[in-house]
């Protein structure tokens, strides 16, 4: 089977390929891929300096992986002033380099594996649960707690170009930063839009919540920043307005620095995260996407994965059914082909097999660069 590359995408298309960029490979993969179960329904965090400190109970499990039941972790973590700083350890915050293998960072990952050497049953990464905090009670006209809601502050817009995306009640555009660290039921998120950044990127309160239709609560959280405010996050992204964004409609932010992107109703599947001054590719929830030297890269034919035996202990094979990926990557530069010997789909970047390490526990970790051969994948 040729590799088959995402083409044909027009801007006035683009708006489909954000739910469903693979949706003509959705067939395929239902026979191939297991498909990953999310039950987490997380909690009531509490905490200071962007950490929350406990979580409602949740799950994560995914079909022939250890998913293990989460309740009431307590978490540890840098507060939103702190680049980076362990979960749960004393470590000092910072930012190795993309080879020097281990940001100590927040998140958690999600793959629906695409069946490597062992098919279908293949063990993966872990999937995350949900990063949410409780939204303080509606207060009414008069500034007292009521039990009329007021109008919501988070809503949900159409754009031809990126289809559903977030915005407050004035129609001002939301947006996630691809340096920041997604948080999950078990870690809190971290802000690293500090100091000068916050000029350009206020950030959206994380106090009342009132969402429109469509909207979750599930999926909103805040985290309390080092100045003592608020922040709203979205599936474990902290959530920010753009200076420049004054009305309805307005994405004059969207891929600045390409880092900088609305935050879509459905979250992309790859996404671009920054180390330093050093940029890769990550999955929705910040776990990093590697390549490794040893694979055969695709072209006219399919790439061929070097992957197995051993190597499918520490890495697993990243696809999922539907691909959408954030609009400053090109979705031409995708493909998924089926790899070698048990079969399964396997997605490619620039014709180069992508991979999520086994030892990445958090978002931002880099672990997989300690294996020789393997680098983070950069757009």
């Amino acid at each position: 089977m040729k590799h088959q590359a995402i083409a044909n995408i027009t801007p006035a298309s683009r708006a489909m390929r954000r739910p469903l960029l693979l949706a003509w490979l959705a067939g395929a993969a239902v026979a191939t891929a297991c498909v990953a179960d999310e039950t987490g329904i997380p909690s009531e965090p509490s905490g200071n300096a962007g950490e929350a400190t406990q979580t409602e109970a949740g799950t994560k499990s995914v079909a022939g992986s250890a998913g293990s039941a989460v309740s009431g972790g307590t978490t540890s973590g840098g507060g939103s002033g702190s680049a980076g700083a362990p979960r749960g350890e004393g470590g000092e915050p910072g930012e190795p380099p993309l080879g020097s293998g281990g940001v100590a960072a927040l998140g958690g990952a999600f793959s629906e594996p695409g069946g490597g050497e062992g098919g279908a049953d293949e063990p993966s990464v872990a999937m995350s649960c949900v990063f949410h905090t409780q939204a303080p009670p509606p207060v009414d006209a008069t500034g007292g707690a009521g039990p009329v809601p007021p109008a919501a502050d988070v809503v949900v817009q159409q754009s031809p170009f990126l289809g559903a995306y977030l915005t407050d009640a004035a129609g001002r555009t939301l947006y996630t930063y691809g340096a920041d660290l997604p948080g999950d039921c078990e870690s809190a998120p971290v802000s690293r839009c500090e100091a000068d950044c916050l000029v350009s990127w206020p950030t959206f309160s994380g106090g009342q919540r009132v969402l429109g239709a469509g909207l979750d609560d599930a999926a909103f959280g805040s985290i309390l920043r080092g100045d003592g405010s608020s922040q709203a996050t979205y599936y474990g992204w902290p959530l920010y307005y753009y200076k420049a964004d004054l009305a309805l409609g307005q994405l004059t932010g969207q891929g600045k620095g390409k880092t900088w992107h609305a935050a879509e109703l459905a979250l992309p599947s790859v996404v671009i995260m920054k180390a330093g001054t050093a940029k890769y590719l990550a999955d929705r929830n910040g776990r990093t996407l590697y390549v490794s030297a040893g694979d055969t890269p695709g072209g006219s034919e399919d790439p061929v994965s070097s992957c197995s035996g051993d190597c499918l202990d520490a890495f697993a094979p990243f696809h999922e059914k539907h691909l959408s990926a954030v609009s400053s990557l090109e979705p031409t530069d995708f493909s998924v082909f089926v790899r070698q010997g048990k079969g399964g789909l396997q997605l490619a970047y620039k014709g180069m097999p992508l991979y999520l390490a086994h030892g990445d526990e958090i978002a931002g970790d880099l672990h997989g660069t300690e294996t020789a051969g393997f680098t983070a994948a950069v757009p």
